[in-house]
C-alpha cells in the first residue's frame, strides 16, 4: 500500500493543462492507495466557499469520485493562497481539513506535514503578512465583503505578491533550516514533507544526531511531483506534466 503527498498545483483557467494533468492523476494514481494528501495551493486563488466557478466544481467532483469510488481518503492542509477553503468546499470534495503543522503514522513511521510557509522566516515581509491574513477577526471582516470585492482584492494581493516574488532570492523564498530543525524535533519525527517553495528534492538532514529527510514536493508548472510513502521507502516521483495524456515512464528518485 501507498499514500500520495502533492501541494502547489495553483489551478486557474489560465493553466488548463494542469487541471488536465490532476485529473489524469486522480484517474491513474489509485492502485493500491490508501490516502491523498493535499499540502496546499491547490487552487492559484481562493476567495471563499461561496465562489462558485465551473473548475471548483470539477475539482470537487473529481477529487469526491476519486475518494468514494477507490475507497481513499482524503486531506487537506491550506495553503497561503487557498487559506480560506472551508468545511462547505472540503464536504462537497470528500476531504478532511488538517491543522496547519500535523503529526500522521503511516506504516509504524511517524511523519510531520505541512505547507511549508511558516518554514520561510527569511521572508520577513511574507511573514509579516501572513500574521495579518490569518487574523481571525480580518478574516470574518472580509467574507462579510460581496464577493465582487472579495475578488478584486484576492488579485490584487495575489499580483503584488508575484511582483515581489521577483525580486526575492532563492535563499529568502527558501526554508530557513534552523527553523526545520527545530520544528522537527519539537515533534519528534525524522521525516518533514511540504510544499511551498516550488524547489522539488529530497535533502539529508540530521536531527538529534540521527539521519533525517526533508521532501519538498515541488509545484506543477513545469513537471508534475509527489512523494509516495510505502511501508519500506519513500519515493520522490517527478514526471513530464503531460506524462499521463503522453503514457511516458515517470522519473523516479527511489530514496
Amino acid at each position: 500500500m501507498r499514500t500520495l503527498f502533492i501541494a502547489d498545483l495553483h489551478l486557474s483557467e489560465k493553466h488548463p493543462q494542469i487541471s488536465r494533468a490532476f485529473f489524469e492523476f486522480l484517474q491513474n494514481e489509485t492502485e493500491n492507495v490508501d490516502a491523498l494528501y493535499i499540502l496546499g495551493d491547490l487552487f492559484e486563488v481562493w476567495i471563499g466557499d461561496d465562489e462558485r466557478t465551473p473548475l471548483m466544481n470539477e475539482v470537487a467532483l473529481k477529487l469526491s469520485e476519486y475518494a468514494l469510488k477507490n475507497n481513499i481518503l482524503l486531506y487537506y492542509i491550506h495553503g497561503n493562497r487557498d487559506f480560506m477553503v472551508g468545511k462547505k468546499y472540503a464536504t462537497q470534495s470528500s476531504m478532511q481539513l488538517l491543522p496547519e503543522h500535523c503529526e500522521i503514522n503511516l506504516y509504524g513511521k511517524k511523519i510531520l506535514i505541512l505547507h511549508g510557509d511558516t518554514l520561510c522566516l527569511a521572508d520577513k515581509n511574507y511573514q509579516k503578512m501572513r500574521t495579518l491574513i490569518h487574523n481571525p477577526l480580518l478574516q470574518f471582516v472580509f467574507n462579510l465583503l460581496p464577493l465582487s470585492l472579495r475578488k478584486k482584492i484576492g488579485w490584487k494581493i495575489r499580483h503584488a505578491s508575484k511582483s515581489k516574488k521577483v525580486y526575492k532570492n532563492r535563499e529568502v523564498m527558501d526554508v530557513t533550516k534552523d527553523e526545520v530543525v527545530r520544528l522537527m524535533e519539537k515533534h519528534d519525527v525524522q521525516t518533514l514533507i511540504h510544499g511551498h517553495t516550488h524547489m522539488v528534492a529530497c535533502h539529508e538532514i540530521l536531527i538529534k544526531g540521527q539521519a533525517a529527510q526533508r521532501y519538498d514536493v515541488g509545484d506543477w508548472r513545469n513537471n508534475l511531483s509527489y512523494v509516495e510513502v510505502q511501508q519500506d521507502k519513500i519515493n520522490l516521483v517527478i514526471r513530464p506534466i503531460n506524462f499521463y495524456h503522453l503514457h511516458h515512464k515517470p522519473t523516479e528518485v527511489n530514496l
